[in-house]
């Protein structure tokens, strides 16, 4: 590494310069923000409503919907009735429709007519997977909420843990150039110069990790919003810190009312009673009526034949019910069992969840607390004071950059357990299945 040597009277003057420079930035706070132009910030809200509006997997079940509710509709109709054309015993030898009495043409119509209950039955059961489609489109869009939420947290947390290198970094420069001076002149070592390039380098490569971050945040947020992946994401609301107050049992209440896909399964369960009872249903008969309409032609001496009408009502004979309708029953009956398994294990995971996320809320409240109120600023007044005996000689270079590398450190944690905060209030919230007023003070 070259090395520029000044005479004694430059390194006073660049020593003054530095000196005062730094003294100017020690008398801020490593973390304290500049007033910039900026346009105003972009709220959660903004992509919420974009990515409701124009997801494609919400519109794919919008119209899933629109087929149950036609399938609902078409399961309570009757089956087409049947017309039937045909001629009765036509003499073979002559194919003439007078010389015998019963040659005739014959007209008719059919019609079944299932046992009383299955069509009910059959249209609850359309009805009730409608339902339980719509409940998954409210959980899809409540999913949706909470990854947008999650993201633009994340998102946020980034760009201020950014903010708080960049401020380090501009502080540290200020440090390593009054270091390379004193060097240049002999008054300083090579192992203090080449520490605060590793430093100073650090801090870099922490900026490259969080634009790189901060990348690929931005396109899950745009992508998720159905909106270009590519487009800029302007300036976001910067996480604030809050005070978890939810109970448990406030928040199992607001579950049990409100969470789509515990009402999708509890439809689920319905379903499967009406399933069940279809199946019993199976084993009753189903009925045929017809009517026929006979046309004769006259005797071949001219005597008129009158015309004859037919009437025959046919059934279905369930005899082979140990082989078809019992299974069918038991099959019914083990889905019914499933769905209701299902929805027993999703009230115990809830239940779990709501437990572990006002657990961890609290332990990141009181973390933030203590990073706010005691960390960071013990950390900045160790920063100030050993750069105040770094400057007059009493503390050594090595625990100038302790002290800088600290405050940083602090600063990132504290951004990055805000984050963690609100990115735990929207899992809470995908968990009981509704946007919980204000911050939970």
């Amino acid at each position: 590494m070259s090395m520029i040597c000044h005479p004694a009277a430059g390194f006073g003057r660049a020593w003054a310069r530095r000196g005062i420079a730094l003294l100017l930035m020690l008398g801020v706070p490593v973390w304290g923000g500049i007033a910039r132009a900026e346009e105003r910030p972009r709220p959660a809200a903004y992509y919420i409503d974009a990515a409701l509006a124009g997801n494609p997997s919400l519109s794919a079940m919008r119209e899933r919907i629109r087929a149950k509710e036609n399938a609902a509709v078409k399961a309570g109709a009757l089956d087409d009735p049947k017309l039937f054309v045909g001629v009765n015993s036509v003499p073979i030898r002559t194919w003439s429709f007078r010389q015998e009495d019963m040659t005739s043409k014959e007209i008719g119509l059919s019609q079944m007519f299932p046992w009383p209950g299955m069509r009910k039955t059959r249209t609850e059961i359309a009805l009730r997977e409608k339902e339980e489609a719509e409940f998954t489109l409210e959980e899809m869009r409540n999913m949706l909420r909470t990854d947008i939420k999650m993201t633009y947290a994340e998102l946020a947390s980034v760009r201020r843990q950014a903010e708080a290198v960049r401020r380090s970094q501009d502080v540290l420069r200020d440090i390593v150039g009054v270091t390379q001076e004193l060097y240049a002149v002999g008054k300083g070592s090579q192992p203090d110069v080449l520490r605060g390039q590793v430093e100073f380098g650090r801090m870099r490569e922490m900026r490259i990790e969080l634009a790189n971050r901060e990348r690929v945040l931005s396109v899950r947020l745009n992508t998720l919003a159905a909106l270009p992946p590519e487009r800029p994401v302007p300036p976001l609301e910067a996480p604030k810190e809050f005070s978890p107050s939810y109970r448990p049992e406030e928040l199992t209440a607001i579950y049990k009312e409100a969470r789509p896909a515990r009402k999708a399964a509890e439809e689920r369960v319905r379903k499967g009673d009406a399933a069940v009872r279809m199946a019993k249903l199976e084993g009753k008969p189903e009925f045929e009526v017809s009517f026929s309409y006979m046309q004769r032609d006259n005797m071949p001496d001219g005597t008129r034949r009158p015309d004859m009408f037919s009437s025959m009502v046919g059934m279905t004979l369930p005899i082979w019910r140990k082989e078809k309708v019992d299974p069918g029953i038991r099959e019914m009956e083990a889905e019914k069992g499933m769905a209701a398994r299902e929805l027993a294990n999703l009230d115990l995971e809830t239940s779990n969840l709501i437990a572990r996320s006002l657990a961890t809320l609290e332990s990141r409240h009181q973390a933030a607390v203590l990073y706010r109120t005691t960390l960071i600023p013990q950390a900045e007044q160790a920063f100030q004071a050993t750069a105040e005996s770094y400057r007059v000689g009493k503390a050594d270079f090595p625990m100038l950059m302790d002290s800088v590398m600290a405050v940083l450190s602090f600063r990132r944690e504290y951004a990055a357990m805000v984050g963690d905060l609100h990115m735990e209030k929207a899992r809470l919230e995908a968990a009981v299945g509704k946007e919980l007023d204000g911050e939970g003070r």
